[in-house]
């Protein structure tokens, strides 16, 4: 009995076990589909040479880029490598998104005219650019923006783009970047405010933060009064300004100091001296014909009975036409003796030479 009881014991086990739920596989993840926003936003990519650039108006489109376009722009930023380009023709433009909207994690899209990646926003912050990172890899001037299909930046590759503010502040022209001053500016309240100064330039005078009202006594109230005034100093040695620092007025000079071209004294011309030959040092002097012109006194020459007329024909086995083909040979073939075979008269003879 103890055996039956524990046969029915194993069977309602198993019978139980058979009607028992299987536990379910995770789901796969899905990417988001971005395949409208792809087909709808390359149109507005489009070419000026062979640079690639985004429409932003139905006239303009943006580009980036570290190489000089081979065709006109309109404006460039030297600190963010930004070109804005006028169109023939009519553009479908990008609208823009701001990246306040943007949340960490949110599922991106990198498009071109004709590639898609998807990516995700894992960082954001303000810099020289305000460069903001995704996971991933884009293009250079992919638009970067979200199911939306509205534009939060500029792809400038790696993973890396420009956000949305910093493109509608150059493309207004509400911000300019000035070599010449290592700064960039932006419009400020009837002024203009230093937001960056370059880092590698040492001898910038203007800090961030600066609040610029006058230059040369001429008032500056946005960016573009701030430029055109510049451009007439342009060669003035002084530019002053009047800024607003740390709560208090000060005025100064914005140009860095000029280097001082160091002057090189002239040097006084030393006439080049002639190399002499082998075959000179040896009391031999030629002409074009490789005649003994001249022989110096108790040279290697006169102690061999040389006289002036006598031709050199050859040296051990080599024909000669000039003295450099001698010479030539002489320095390949050293500690060895030679002969030297000369012509005087329709006699020929040899001169043992210990080179």
């Amino acid at each position: 009995m103890k055996r039956l009881g524990l046969f029915l014991l194993l069977i309602t086990q198993v019978l139980f076990s058979a009607d028992a739920p299987v536990p379910a596989s995770k789901a796969e993840f899905v990417y988001p589909d971005f395949s409208q926003c792809y087909e709808k936003n390359r149109q507005s990519v489009v070419y000026f040479g062979k640079t690639r650039a985004v429409a932003i108006s139905e006239k303009q489109a943006i580009a980036y880029s570290k190489e000089k376009p081979s065709v006109p722009y309109v404006r460039y930023d030297y600190f963010s490598n930004l070109y804005l380009f006028d169109s023939p023709k009519p553009l479908i433009p990008m609208k823009l998104k701001a990246t306040s909207e943007l949340k960490m994690g949110e599922w991106l899209a990198s498009m071109t005219d004709n590639s898609l990646v998807a990516v995700n926003a894992s960082k954001m912050g303000n810099g020289a650019n305000d460069f903001f990172e995704f996971g991933g890899v884009g293009e250079v001037n992919s638009i970067v923006g979200g199911l939306c299909c509205e534009m939060y930046g500029l792809g400038i590759g790696d993973k890396f783009f420009i956000g949305s503010e910093a493109l509608g502040r150059f493309i207004e022209g509400k911000s300019a970047s000035f070599q010449e001053l290592g700064v960039r500016v932006v419009d400020g309240n009837e002024s203009v405010v230093v937001d960056f100064v370059d880092p590698n330039f040492k001898d910038a005078k203007l800090k961030a933060g600066d609040k610029i009202t006058l230059l040369n006594g001429k008032k500056v109230s946005n960016v573009t009064e701030f430029a055109d005034a510049l451009k007439t100093f342009q060669d003035l040695t002084k530019v002053s300004a009047q800024i607003q620092r740390d709560n208090a007025w000060i005025e100064e000079n914005i140009l860095a100091p000029k280097p001082v071209k160091k002057v090189e004294p002239k040097k006084a011309h030393v006439p080049e001296v002639k190399k002499e030959s082998y075959l000179q040092m040896k009391g031999f002097k030629f002409d074009n014909d490789l005649r003994i012109k001249e022989i110096a006194r108790n040279s290697f020459a006169e102690q061999s009975g040389l006289k002036v007329g006598d031709r050199l024909m050859q040296v051990d086995e080599l024909p000669v036409q000039r003295v450099q083909e001698a010479d030539a040979y002489m320095a390949k073939a050293r500690n060895k003796e030679m002969s030297l075979l000369f012509d005087r008269e329709d006699f020929q003879f040899f001169v043992t030479l210990n080179r």
